[in-house]
């Protein structure tokens, strides 16, 4: 019986904390519904990071994302909250690794809708080439420089490059490599497809080793 009341009261803070949880999300989500008002009020080109992790826009930047620090607070599993033909331009720098094939395609989809005619989406993704040309060709890659995130690196033997690109200890879904990045974008529908150099306007340095640039228009 005392086991039995101890489960329920677990499930039930379980349940107090996820609702309050929700009801925290969408304040959140209110308050940037507020904030893309006032944007669009002004009339003014918007540039928006989506995925940006939790960090502050800069460069005339805004950026979108579920943590702290972002500019503005939203989940990208609900689209992208901004009108159609809205938004100058979209950048996403190592976001659309970690959505499947599926994902990514909806989400190339809402940043194509979101775009003014002539907008342009650029975007940054891990170069999966490199890692596995390295285990192929039996190359040694610099851990510091190309295993960042040390939890995904389990430092067995090369085979462990190609698990960390692909799985990223279950963060990512998907790899890309030059052509298959643009074929993507072509496919979404974007126009203008094409390679792109390092712009330290927007893209980390500290990514540019192992990174593919590109972007296009709509």
């Amino acid at each position: 019986m005392l086991a039995t009341i101890k489960r329920y009261i677990r499930a039930a803070i379980s349940f107090i904390r996820n609702e309050k949880s929700k009801r925290l999300i969408n304040l959140r989500h209110e308050k940037s519904k507020g904030n893309i008002d006032r944007l669009l009020r002004k009339n003014n080109p918007i540039f928006l990071e989506v995925g940006a992790g939790n960090k502050r826009g800069n460069n005339g930047w805004i950026t979108l994302d579920m943590t702290e620090n972002c500019d503005m607070f939203w989940d990208l599993r609900k689209g992208i909250p901004f009108p159609d033909e809205s938004i100058s331009k979209v950048y996403s720098s190592h976001f659309l690794e970690h959505l499947s094939f599926r994902e990514g395609q909806v989400f190339l989809k809402e940043c194509l809708r979101v775009l003014v005619p002539g907008g342009i989406f650029s975007i940054c993704v891990p170069n999966s080439r490199i890692y596995i040309e390295a285990y192929y060709l039996n190359k040694t890659l610099d851990p510091n420089q190309f295993f960042a995130y040390k939890p995904a690196f389990n430092n067995t033997t090369k085979i462990d490059y190609i698990n960390h690109i692909a799985y990223m200890d279950g963060e990512h879904k998907y790899m890309f490599d030059e052509d298959n990045l643009t074929c993507i974008l072509k496919q979404s529908g974007f126009q203008n497809v094409r390679l792109r150099k390092f712009d330290s306007n927007i893209d980390l340095e500290s990514r540019d080793l192992n990174s593919i640039y590109a972007e296009a228009e709509k």
